[in-house]
């Protein structure tokens, strides 16, 4: 009899471990939305300032992509990040600052329903005045910008009328904002807390029960 008590315990204990690990988290939240990129020493990197306080520099390469991304900021633009070889003929002025603006409106599989990504990706080489940012070389290059609230939603139309949606993951953490101007807000819906909620409740339970499962356990040693 005691013998089978103490296989009933171990068998509530591992029970209680298997399901543990058993437990995965809630699906993560990746964004759609247009990436802001820039160069560094010639190479592609995930702009960690926001276009709109980025002061501009002679030369400068700024990038803008469509794409879905979490934690990890996806593949940079497919252009060339070298500003002499996107504007071999933008000369010089006195007092300008040559920017290269590459939009790189990515695939099909990235496109909201029902849309169709250009065909192209534009490259435009502008001057700009000292003093001015990132998103102003943007709004003077001869684009049609749409924007809401400080975010870029829309570059030469596409897409049509989203602007950082949710896109669920399970592959990802959830996206963490790097600038108002490039990325859109985090938010927690009302079903991901109540799936938090649960997930906290049942690890309560389960902790319950291994207290009670060490509990026979070591009531039966006593009793040797």
């Amino acid at each position: 009899m005691m013998q089978l008590k103490r296989n009933i315990a171990i068998a509530i204990v591992a029970s209680f471990f298997t399901t543990i690990f058993s437990i995965t988290p809630a699906s993560a939240v990746d964004y759609r939305y247009w990436t802001f990129w820039v160069t560094t020493s010639d190479q592609w990197s995930s702009a960690q300032e926001g276009a709109g306080t980025l002061m501009a520099t002679d030369q400068m390469v700024t990038g803008w992509k469509f794409a879905i991304t979490g934690v990890d900021p996806g593949t940079p633009p497919a252009e060339s990040a070298v500003f002499a070889e996107l504007c071999p003929d933008t000369a010089e002025q006195a007092g300008g600052l040559r920017v290269a603006i590459v939009v790189d409106f990515n695939d099909q599989a990235v496109a909201p329903e029902g849309e169709v990504p250009p065909s192209q990706n534009v490259v435009s080489c502008i001057t700009i005045n000292d003093g001015q940012t990132a998103l102003d070389a943007l709004a003077a290059a001869d684009l049609e910008i749409r924007e809401s609230s400080g975010l870029v939603c829309g570059i030469n139309g596409y897409p049509k009328e989203e602007c950082g949606v949710e896109i669920t993951s399970t592959t990802s953490e959830p996206s963490e904002m790097v600038s108002e101007e490039d990325t859109a807000p985090v938010v927690t819906s009302n079903e991901e807390m109540s799936e938090s909620s649960n997930s906290n409740f049942q690890l309560i339970g389960l902790a319950a029960v291994l207290v009670v499962a060490l509990a026979v356990i070591f009531k039966m040693r006593k009793k040797k």
